[in-house]
């Protein structure tokens, strides 16, 4: 019998302890292992006394029978180190892999009662943990694209010069950019997609649309051989076909033909950018890859319920305690 997952309103009435416990199931189903050492050997449980004015009252001690040290259920953890309430931890992911497009920080800070600088701390750190522990590539049919996130140029948009059917296959081009007027792309971030159909998505950050980023990270990403690959007609795919059945859509002509088109991953980057320009209005380029982890993760989970999903991510906080917030920040 399948077991019912946990609901939003249920978390939000848990405290510090069932906060604790409910970490120690998802962490520890068959019983603790110590961090340190890994052993499975039942530990020797302490129980201290918390003081009344501490924030983060964690009463649960594990000391380990081989190593001799401590450990509780937050050690090597996104929680470790923190001394904002697990109660408050665990509303805020909830709030986040509910939200389609994500929440700000600022919302965040607002609903739970926690400083602005706690809430991006929070935020960041539960981004890190979305993202994909295992690394299957991609296989089916897969839809790959590039996109561009970033805010407009400073000189505004160019005008573009709109062309015919007719002239498109006439071969006559007209310059598509006024001479003078800066680029929409100059100063945007390059963002790699793959997409399977009702499958999983898999981005990153690009320094380049160039064929020599491009094609390694999709024969890294995606099992070409075995995989119907579909893109645009830019110059970075024209290579593929020789790893893999590929098909290309025209986008000057048409967007779809016949099962030919990449519309998946178009509704992926509307996604995205909805969420960006909507909810955090802005994202620096070297927090971008969080974001993105934070979009994968809703897209690749979006077939479970909400408490599904939670208790997943829940399960995946184990060894993610690898970002430096602080030097991040100065960076």
């Amino acid at each position: 019998m399948e077991t019912k997952s946990v609901t939003y309103r249920e978390v939000l009435r848990w405290n510090d302890d069932q906060a604790l416990d409910f970490i120690e199931r998802r962490r520890w189903p068959n019983g603790p292992i110590c961090p340190k050492c890994g052993t499975t050997r039942e530990p020797y449980t302490i129980r201290r006394k918390v003081k009344e004015t501490s924030k983060n009252k964690i009463s649960r001690l594990y000391r380990c029978k081989d190593c001799k040290k401590d450990f509780t259920a937050t050690v090597g953890t996104i929680f470790e180190g923190s001394h904002i309430p697990l109660s408050t931890w665990l509303a805020a992911i909830f709030d986040i892999v509910q939200s389609k497009k994500g929440i700000s920080a600022h919302q965040l800070h607002r609903r739970h009662g926690i400083t602005y600088k706690s809430a991006l701390f929070m935020a960041h750190r539960i981004r890190l943990a979305m993202g994909n522990g295992s690394f299957e590539k991609l296989s089916g049919v897969v839809e790959a694209d590039v996109t561009y996130v970033g805010g407009k140029t400073r000189r505004g948009h160019p005008i573009v010069h709109e062309r015919t059917r007719d002239e498109i296959e006439m071969g006559w081009r007209k310059p598509s950019i006024t001479p003078g007027q800066p680029h929409p792309r100059t100063k945007k971030t390059v963002v790699l997609g793959a997409v399977e159909r009702g499958g999983r998505v898999r981005t990153q950050v690009v320094k380049t649309e160039s064929a020599a980023e491009v094609r390694p990270i999709l024969a890294e990403n995606v099992d070409l051989p075995n995989t119907h690959l579909m893109t645009d007609k830019a110059g970075a795919y024209r290579r593929i076909k020789d790893f893999g059945r590929h098909d290309v859509i025209n986008h000057e002509i048409e967007y779809v033909r016949g099962d030919i088109h990449t519309q998946t991953i178009e509704g992926y980057w509307s996604l995205l950018k909805r969420g960006i320009v909507g909810t955090f209005h802005h994202v620096s380029p070297h927090r971008l890859p969080m974001y993105l982890n934070e979009f994968e993760y809703r897209w690749n989970e979006r077939h479970v319920s909400d408490g599904q999903r939670f208790e997943t991510l829940l399960g995946q906080m184990q060894g993610r305690l690898r970002w430096n917030f602080r030097q991040d920040s100065q960076g």
